[in-house]
Order: structure tokens, then sequence, then C-alpha cells
């Protein structure tokens, strides 16, 4: 099963990162196999910046991949250089991203 988290307000990491987590879980649990992959966009991208409290590399310990909108970077000046390195890929569009993966049969999760 592939999931694709998205979070677009700040105040949602909190909810997030413990959906990731029980889902992780589930997939050890049961032996299910899938991608899981974290959409970041809107105002929550500022998390996704290296001087973030917001633990990335606990992610990608749990093969979470996590992309992050070039166009809310754009919006917020933020240079790609400045994002944390567990980012697997800066995508041009989230929303397209968002739309692309749910045709490729991926559940989408917006906490």
């Amino acid at each position: 099963m592939d999931v694709i988290f998205h979070i677009d307000e700040t105040i949602k990491w909190p909810t997030v990162l413990s959906n990731l987590k029980h889902m992780n879980e589930w997939y050890s649990e049961t032996g299910s196999t899938g991608t899981i992959e974290l959409l970041i966009n809107g105002e929550a991208v500022e998390q996704a910046i290296k001087a973030s409290d917001v633990n990335f590399i606990a992610m990608i310990d749990h093969n979470i991949k996590i992309a992050v909108c070039q166009n809310s970077l754009d919006q917020r000046q933020i240079a790609t250089a400045d994002l944390q390195d567990a980012v697997a890929v800066v995508v041009p569009s989230g929303v397209v991203e968002l739309a692309l993966k749910q045709q490729q049969g991926y559940s989408y999760i917006k906490p």
C-alpha cells in the first residue's frame, strides 16, 4: 500500500508526525510493504529548513520519502540549500504532486 501524507499548516506537525509513526508501525507489525511519502507545502515548508525543530532524519530512518513544494519555497524566499538533508526531492508544485500520486494509486492522508 502506497500512502502520501500532506501537510500545509505548521500547527499540524505534531499530528502528521504521530500519523507517520503509526503508519510505519503498522507496516512493521503486519509485514506490509509500500511507499510512505510526506508532501510539504504552504507554510509548513518553514519547518523543512535545517534550523527547524522537526527532525527529518528520524523519518528517513523509517523509509519515509520527504518531498517539498518549490512554489511554497519561492513564496517564502527559502533556498533549497537551506533545506534539511533528509528532503528527498523538491517538486515544482505540491498540488500537482498530490494529484499525480493519487493517479498512481497512492492513498491520500491529510491530518
